[in-house]
């Protein structure tokens, strides 16, 4: 197999930019290239239009390429449910049907279009499942066709991609995983390999005060005896974040494994693809 094949390109899409790391090696991975397009303001009628055209503007850079591509998405456009448990659902399809019922609750007839996925869990336990427009996954397939160069490997929530790359981190106790973007965070309470929370919301998160502050909002709608008091935060201000107590909280970083060519504390903007990896 080429050398070449193991380049990977992982990209986050957002609404307010793209931004992509092309990345060598297996083990030791190593920066080959880099880069942050930002999107037009108002472009289309979707909320994606714009992050589609400024990432296809870049595919003609990588077309001739043997790359795995992974692409990352904002939490700006996924939704997410945590799903209780039920003695009357049985297989797999009736838990996706159960987790779609939870949705359209939410958020009404629009959820009819949407691709819906569950998290793996216990029997017994809530699951966490995440939501995403599909015509947005048919633009991201169609930007990568299956059979050409570069070859799209994965497309995944940032919660789940922030998880994935960052779960070792998790102490035994349980943690808030708290993600911070422009105009947008996402908290989540994971404990006992459990989701007890989950919640997605507008607005401004830019310092420890504001994580703080969502977090104590959110704790409240918890059921637990003990409720963890450590906060994994993965935020482009928060990437070289040392662990620190603010109060009864603990406030720290979710370790991400930097390539060698990429500083946390010049290139935090690429917090997001990195979560890819």
């Amino acid at each position: 197999m080429s050398l070449s094949w193991r380049e990977r390109l992982l990209v986050s899409l957002a609404p307010g930019d793209v931004s992509w790391l092309r990345l060598a090696g297996p083990f030791r991975p190593k920066l080959i290239g880099k880069g942050i397009v930002a999107v037009e303001s108002g472009y289309g009628t979707r909320p994606w239009d714009g992050a589609i055209a400024a990432l296809r503007a870049e595919t003609a850079r990588w077309s001739r390429d043997r790359l795995s591509v992974r692409i990352v998405l904002s939490n700006h456009f996924v939704r997410y449910a945590l799903v209780p448990p039920s003695n009357d659902v049985s297989g797999h399809d009736e838990e996706l049907a159960l987790a779609r019922f939870h949705f359209n609750k939410i958020h009404g007839e629009s959820s009819r279009h949407w691709d819906v996925r569950l998290s793996p869990g216990r029997a017994g336990a809530p699951r966490l499942a995440c939501a995403t427009d599909s015509a947005l996954l048919d633009a991201l397939r169609q930007s990568f066709p299956a059979g050409g160069r570069p070859q799209l490997a994965s497309v995944q929530p940032l919660l789940m991609s922030v998880y994935n790359s960052g779960g070792s981190a998790m102490p035994g106790t349980g943690a808030w995983i708290v993600m911070a973007e422009p105009e947008r965070a996402c908290v989540a309470l994971l404990k006992g390999g459990q989701w007890h929370a989950v919640q997605n919301v507008k607005g401004r998160y830019a310092d420890a005060d504001a994580w703080i502050a969502l977090v104590e909002r959110e704790r409240w709608r918890v059921t637990l005896d003990a409720v963890p008091d450590t906060l994994l935060v993965h935020a482009a201000q928060g990437s070289a974040l040392p662990q620190r107590t603010h109060g009864a909280w603990k406030v720290r970083a979710i370790e991400a494994r930097w390539p060698v060519g990429l500083l946390p504390s010049r290139d935090g903007a690429f917090i997001r693809a990195l979560s890819a990896a």
